[in-house]
């Protein structure tokens, strides 16, 4: 289903999706080649009442007045009339045929009332109903409306080519270089808006496009329930890191920290996995809350958390990093099934001065997280000329 964007939309987009039919949005197709459909019908609206008043403001005879009369106020009361059809009831096919079909009869009829097709400057037109079967129904009904307006145009030429006589409402050469005027202005207007629209629906698709791929990317790297990065994503960040570290003289220094919560399974066990789970939720959010900007946290399973604690100016410093997130963790966690509550061991190890290869790291701040589960709710450096554990 398409999901409207968040974002400052366009007074156009505002008004296409006025009359966005809610079965639409089912489809991404059908969603944006509505859009299309839409925005092209409000372009034969402006364009067919524009040539009306302009018919009526300049000097044409009063027959022509006449006929102009019998064929563009109602050509515009259709599409008029389709787009509250496609707001009320959706019908896309239908109202995409009988668009595509309007315009046909109204060039038709505009070219035989208008001295035929060897004279007419109608006749330039007929390139629109292909180009709008194009835009609503891709090559099947393209094709199909080229299938229909060759022939026209051939039997129209044989007509006259028979002495077969149309109607001339325009009747001075001044009118007809009017005329001429008029219906090449039309057809710019027309072919113009069409691939306005075709642009802009096709950029908006382009956008909603990217957004999802974003999405989808955002997802295979984010652990769904805690929203924070998930292992692989972890695991790439600090192999990237480490390689932009050890490649600078002297190697830069970061902490890579293994949270383990203590008392969450007790949790588990007493009130089901979707406590738990809340528990968890909760935990994410402190942790987030204690980093910096510069940190990244992840969790990698279960009730375990890796931290990348970057640029640590001094001991002190990620000592008191550590307490802070520690006692964050410590406080009670409000949950569906009451007030619940467990700590953390945080185990630390330093690159490069414990290790420079990923495994080796991982491994030492393991360690250290173990040390540091023998008190609980404390933490430990790997090496014990850092640091004794917190008590």
């Amino acid at each position: 289903m398409i999901q409207e964007q968040e974002v400052r939309r366009s007074p156009l987009s505002l008004v296409v999706d006025y009359f966005i039919h809610p079965s639409y949005r089912l489809d991404s197709d059908t969603f944006f080649r509505g859009r299309i459909l839409i925005a092209a019908m409000l372009v034969f609206v402006i364009v067919s009442a524009s040539a009306y008043l302009a018919v009526l403001a300049t000097p044409f005879l009063s027959t022509s007045v006449f006929w102009a009369s019998l064929i563009l106020p109602p050509a515009t009361l259709s599409f008029v009339t389709l787009l509250v059809l496609i707001r009320r009831r959706g019908g896309y096919m239908f109202c995409s045929i009988a668009s595509v079909l309007v315009i046909y009869l109204i060039i038709v009829i505009g070219i035989c009332v208008s001295g035929g097709p060897a004279v007419s400057p109608v006749v330039q037109l007929l390139v629109v109903p292909p180009l709008v079967a194009y835009f609503f129904g891709g090559l099947r009904w393209g094709g199909r409306a080229v299938a229909i307006t060759f022939p026209t145009l051939i039997i129209l030429i044989v007509l006259h080519l028979l002495g077969v006589p149309f109607l001339q409402t325009v009747t001075t050469e001044a009118q007809m270089d009017l005329a001429r005027g008029i219906i090449t202005f039309l057809n710019l207007a027309v072919i113009s808006g069409m691939a306005f629209i075709y642009e802009f629906t096709a950029a908006a698709l382009k956008r909603e496009r990217d957004l999802e791929h974003e999405k989808y990317i955002q997802l295979a790297k984010t652990d769904p329930l805690t929203g924070l990065a998930n292992r692989r994503n972890f695991d790439d960040m600090l192999k990237e890191r480490a390689e932009l570290y050890g490649a600078q003289i002297p190697p830069r220094r970061f902490a890579l920290g293994y949270l383990d919560l203590d008392g969450f399974k007790p949790i588990n066990d007493q009130y089901g996995h979707a406590v738990g789970d809340e528990v968890l939720r909760v935990i994410s959010e402190r942790l987030r809350a204690a980093l910096r900007g510069s940190d990244f946290v992840g969790r990698h399973g279960g009730d375990e958390f890796m931290l990348l604690l970057d640029t640590v100016g001094s001991q002190e410093a990620l000592e008191a990093m550590a307490d802070r997130m520690l006692s964050s963790i410590a406080q009670p966690i409000k949950t569906s099934a009451g007030i619940v509550g467990v700590t953390g061991s945080l185990g630390f190890a330093m690159f490069p001065l414990d290790a420079v290869e990923i495994k080796d790291l991982m491994k030492a701040a393991d360690d250290a997280m173990y040390t540091a589960k023998q008190k609980r709710g404390s933490w430990h450096f790997y090496r014990k000329h850092h640091t004794q554990a917190a008590p």
